[in-house]
C-alpha cells in the first residue's frame, strides 16, 4: 500500500457513505473492491450511511463531527461534510 493519504469529497455523487468508504479504501490499497473484507465486520454500514445523511430518525443531518475506524489496514475517517479520508493504519496526518 502506498504510504500516503487519500481524500474524497463525493457529496454531489449521490452515493451512500459506505460505498464511498469501500471505493476509497480500494483505491488507497490498490485492491479490487470485491476483494475487500465485508465492511460490516468493522462498522455497521447502515448506521454509517444514516449518521451524516439526515436519515437518523432525528430529521436533520449532522453538520459537525466525524467517525474513524480501521478497515483493511487503513484508518478511515468519515466527516460530517461527507468527505472521506483514508490513510495507512497508524499513519500521521
Amino acid at each position: 500500500m502506498p504510504d500516503q493519504q487519500t481524500s474524497r469529497d463525493d457529496a454531489d455523487e449521490g452515493r451512500d457513505l459506505s460505498s464511498l468508504v469501500i471505493e476509497s479504501v480500494a483505491e488507497a490499497t490498490d485492491t479490487d473492491p470485491l476483494r475487500l473484507p465485508p465492511l460490516h465486520d468493522v462498522v455497521d454500514p447502515g448506521a454509517l450511511d444514516r449518521l451524516f445523511t439526515g436519515e437518523s430518525g432525528l430529521g436533520t443531518r449532522a453538520t459537525d463531527g466525524h467517525v474513524t475506524f480501521r478497515y483493511h489496514g487503513c484508518d478511515v475517517t468519515v466527516h460530517a461534510n461527507e468527505g472521506t479520508t483514508v490513510q495507512p493504519a497508524g499513519g500521521g496526518t
